[in-house]
């Protein structure tokens, strides 16, 4: 897709291996400022992106980024989309909470205002490529959760008929329940809601914790927390923590834990921005599932690039259509006014010979256009005739 005078697609990024979340954070809502109606805005624990449709080499839309992010323009840009929706940019490669993400990203542009048609058919591919990478899948899915039970291991050892207590119990909530008990671990969970709490612990099998577990805290091998504001415990609770070997780890974006705990804690206190530039999945030279999502990246790609220059194709097919009709009737019209006693008759006749008369002469051009595959004819047609 080359910068020309036809619509590209900009990709404004941040992401938490460059950019802390109090900036994600931030970014976003300059975003929402600066482009209510324009732009799409996926925003996810670790990433706040902005897609939008820009005519010609945009200028000055990187302003509103902040240190670490990242401008991609034209393929670079949809090359990007279609990666994250694919999985292959998650810290967990092929995790499906990103397309879950991007489906409501997409239904909440076209409530707030619509979704321009380039950025609908950019996220249709986009979607597509991602739920056909994931029926390769085998096996359970892979989620952050099971990233931070990792991590939790690694300083802990093996959490196998340990506890490890998770607090919250939304969607990462019950992710983390779920990995908790896949592991071998004994599950206890507290929330705010009781009964939230409760439904996570009989889906899970564990048990009720207190949200300020007191000396009780020293007993977990590991703490996640996936809560919703922050997470506010007692001194017994805080003592208890710091004297004990337990690891917390924090996935809330923004951070649940008092900074303050967070610092005594140190090397046991694990952000999930740290979290993620830690634990990133490394690519695995001759790993053949990578391989295959990069040529699922690939052919989407191609595909979407290709959609968009028969598109402005036809666009300018369209254009060179309406202006010739334009000059014609204006021809006709200064005709008319110079010969005022023409017969309906042969007004009508002059008129279908000058129609037919543009027909012949715009043909082979339409044609071409028609058969464009590099928007070279495209680019010609708009350069020979000023569109």
């Amino acid at each position: 897709m080359s910068l020309s005078d036809g619509p590209i697609v900009v990709a404004l990024l941040t992401h938490a291996r460059h950019v802390p979340a109090i900036e994600r954070k931030r970014f976003g809502k300059r975003l929402r400022d600066q482009f209510a109606d324009q732009a799409l805005l996926l925003e996810t624990c670790h990433r706040v992106e902005g897609y939008l449709k820009a005519t010609g080499e945009p200028t000055g839309l990187g302003a509103s980024l902040p240190e670490g992010g990242r401008v991609l323009v034209g393929e670079a840009a949809v090359r990007h989309a279609i990666a994250v929706a694919v999985g292959r940019d998650s810290v967990v490669v092929g995790e499906d909470q990103v397309l879950h993400q991007i489906r409501e990203s997409v239904g909440r542009a076209r409530r707030d205002g619509g979704l321009d048609p380039v950025l609908e058919r950019l996220f249709a591919l986009a979607l597509r490529a991602g739920r056909r990478a994931r029926s390769w899948r085998h096996g359970p899915a892979r989620s952050l959760a099971d990233v931070a039970l990792a991590a939790i291991e690694r300083q802990r050892g093996s959490i196998r008929g340990r506890e490890v207590l998770v607090i919250g119990a939304g969607k990462m909530g019950r992710l983390a329940a779920r990995a908790v008990v896949a592991s071998g671990a004994a599950l206890s969970i507290a929330n705010r809601s009781h009964d939230r709490a409760q439904a996570v612990a009989d889906e899970a099998g564990g048990r009720l914790e207190s949200l300020d577990p007191g000396p009780r805290m020293a007993t977990f091998a590991g703490v996640v927390v996936a809560f919703g504001g922050p997470w506010t415990i007692g001194q017994d609770t805080v003592d208890a923590l710091v004297a004990s070997s337990t690891t917390l780890i924090d996935l809330s974006v923004p951070a649940a834990v008092d900074e303050g705990v967070a610092a005594a804690l140190g090397p046991r206190f694990i952000s999930a921005d740290a979290l993620v530039v830690a634990e990133t999945e490394p690519a695995t030279p001759g790993d053949r599932s990578l391989g295959r999502l990069d040529a699922l990246i690939d052919a989407a790609t191609a595909e979407f690039c290709a959609w968009l220059e028969v598109r402005e194709g036809r666009a300018a097919a369209q254009v060179l259509t309406e202006r010739a009709d334009r000059e014609r009737q204006a021809e006709l019209d200064e005709l008319w006014r110079r010969l005022p006693d023409v017969e309906p008759e042969a007004r009508n006749a002059i008129d279908r010979m000058s129609r037919h008369l543009a027909r012949r002469l715009l043909r082979e051009p339409l044609e071409r256009l028609g058969r464009d595959s590099d928007g070279r004819a495209e680019q010609a047609a708009r350069e020979l005739f000023a569109l």
